[in-house]
């Protein structure tokens, strides 16, 4: 780099390194009264039960597949006491402490089944939040560089991630964490996706 600068993304990398003079400088107490929530709640929008489509074994039904996406990519799957005393669920991906800092999005183009809209997976009840109804996909298009795939679907999985989940424990580590967390949560849809019959690109 000119001048003897380094790009930013590797100035991160050198600044957040573990090392063993600077550990325990960097080590916290942590507050977990101040512990951010894993889930988002929405006040606007409607919900949609994805709990009653988990037995239907009808390939066509639209529901009945992305039901059984979803739980296998993240859903609920124990219910742990945490040290505070408090239930703690676990899920289908891992997350570094726990934290999960990862939220699903769908997006619909809109079909026969699914209108048109964002909707939020709550990991918790297992539903989806419809909290916008209006047509988004051109937009989710121009800011996927108009990747062909989005003109073969009726559906995309946005996957983002809350940093403050991650950085309450890991600080500015927490990136690191996030990277971590989204790249098994991917894997995990594209495992569900085989058994789904969805071909995620």
């Amino acid at each position: 780099m000119p001048n003897g600068r380094i790009p930013l993304a590797q100035h991160y990398h050198q600044r957040t390194k573990y090392d063993p003079e600077t550990i325990r400088a960097k080590a916290q107490t942590l507050d977990f009264d101040q512990q951010p929530t894993p889930y988002k709640v929405y006040r606007l929008g409607h919900e949609i039960d994805l709990k009653p489509y988990l037995e239907v074994d009808d390939p066509t039904n639209v529901w009945g597949r992305l039901s059984r996406l979803l739980i296998n990519s993240y859903g609920l799957t124990a219910k742990v006491q945490s040290v505070t005393g408090k239930p703690f669920y676990l899920r289908a991906a891992p997350s570094a402490g726990g934290l999960y800092p990862a939220e699903i999005y769908l997006v619909m183009r809109g079909s026969g089944q699914i209108p048109a809209g964002i909707y939020n997976y709550q990991v918790r009840t297992h539903s989806l939040w419809r909290y916008w109804d209006d047509h988004l996909w051109m937009g989710l298009q121009r800011s996927c560089f108009w990747h062909p795939a989005l003109e073969a679907t009726q559906m995309a999985l946005v996957v983002t991630a809350v940093f403050q989940r991650s950085a309450w424990r890991y600080q500015d580590r927490g990136y690191r964490r996030l990277c971590l967390d989204a790249g098994h949560l991917l894997g995990n849809i594209a495992l569900a996706g085989a058994l789904t019959d969805y071909r995620p690109q």
